[in-house]
């Protein structure tokens, strides 16, 4: 990203800054709490910080993270048996006096309690991240559980520098890939060697040019961000796509963790913030940012009642394991629940109602009953509580 596209950046604020930090808040809402009730000490590292503020008063993601915590109704809590450290990397140094001002500033009004540590830092975060890295396993030491938010001034990233990351265990990662500027680097690189031994680069390797190969531009992302969860050995990857004015994916958002906890809470998170199309979370760039949370309509569950007759089609099933199957799924448990409550799966009952059994009085998700069609039969027990 050029000086100009940094300065253009900070002096505008559309609905894609506002989705990224309401994701950034909403998920942390939950992940400070999560993982203050059992860790000794917690991480939040933003590896391209910024300079704090936009040009139109809104709160970049330190000040976002920061004030999420401070501001935590179980800050106390949390720090009873826990540190939690602010990590801020900016290696532009008007930027970061900037930051360091909004810093001091938000620290006046929301004074630091004993255990939080905010450190900025005038530092590139690949060098730093990978010394770092190396001291802890040179040593043997493991690092602190973490939430790494990765937005890069432009496209250029070590991957290997990730996965290293996602080496340490209780480590997730928030990265902001940009799709468009990737994208041609991608398709200059059929012709143009510099541009092949960049990716080479970012991707630790030539692997990339095997698994990245469809014509389609979102076809293309697909597989790419299938590659990047496979790079960094994540067990989950979790991405809502930011459109231009266009409409087209200008860049994306993908967190990534082995947590399947972490991988609930992004769900969770995503379907309060950002509009779920054709299986896929998007934002829109063209949206206004002040226009508040309005209420969203109940989603179809037309697509989850197919899936779920699919899984019971051949074999009952336990509730927890399906809920355990839905985790791949864009759909959220408490939809589920909906779909079992109602007890019909086809509009026309070719496959049937469902039926629960082996539990007592109103259905409940924590009962873990078997789930079975019944074709032909009347609305089941379950549908009726």
């Amino acid at each position: 990203m050029t000086d100009a596209s940094r300065s253009q950046y900070w002096d505008d604020y559309s609905n894609l800054q506002h989705v990224k930090h309401r994701l950034i808040h909403e998920y942390l809402n939950g992940w400070f709490p999560k993982l203050g009730s059992w860790a000794g000490r917690i991480l939040y590292v933003d590896t391209h910080a910024g300079r704090g503020r936009h040009a139109s008063g809104h709160e970049g993601s330190p000040l976002v993270a920061l004030r999420t915590f401070l501001e935590h109704k179980h800050r106390e809590r949390i720090l009873r048996n826990c540190e939690v450290r602010f990590v801020f990397m900016e290696e532009n140094p008007e930027h970061l006096s900037s930051l360091e001002s909004e810093l001091a500033t938000l620290v006046e009004q929301e004074p630091l309690s004993r255990g939080v540590t905010v450190d900025p830092y005038g530092d590139d975060f690949h060098t730093v991240m990978q010394e770092s890295l190396d001291a802890l396993r040179a040593a043997g030491r493991r690092m602190a559980p973490a939430f790494v938010f990765v937005d890069p001034h432009g496209f250029s990233l070590s991957y290997r520098v990730l996965r290293d990351l996602m080496g340490f265990a209780a480590v997730e990662l928030f990265v902001n890939v940009m799709w468009r500027e990737l994208n041609m680097e991608i398709r200059n690189a059929r012709e143009q060697e510099g541009a092949a031994r960049l990716l080479d680069f970012m991707f630790d390797g030539p692997t990339w040019r095997e698994k990245i190969t469809a014509p389609g531009t979102e076809e293309r992302c697909d597989e790419t961000l299938s590659f990047i969860v496979s790079l960094v050995g994540a067990k989950w990857g979790t991405s809502v796509r930011m459109l231009g004015k266009n409409r087209v994916t200008r860049y994306v958002l993908l967190h990534l963790t082995n947590s399947d906890v972490g991988r609930d809470l992004m769900k969770t998170t995503m379907w309060k913030v950002c509009d779920p199309v054709d299986g896929t979370f998007l934002a829109r760039k063209t949206d206004d940012p002040g226009q508040g949370v309005l209420l969203k309509p109940d989603p179809d569950s037309g697509p989850l009642a197919d899936w779920l007759r699919n899984k019971l089609r051949h074999r009952p099933m336990r509730y927890a394991d399906l809920e355990s199957a839905l985790r791949e799924e864009l759909w959220l448990n408490k939809h589920l629940a909906a779909v079992v409550r109602e007890g019909r799966v086809t509009e026309d009952r070719k496959d049937g109602w469902l039926q629960a059994t082996d539990y007592k009085g109103r259905f409940s998700a924590k009962a873990n009953p078997l789930l079975r069609l019944t074709p032909g039969a009347s609305r089941s027990t379950a549908a009726k509580q």
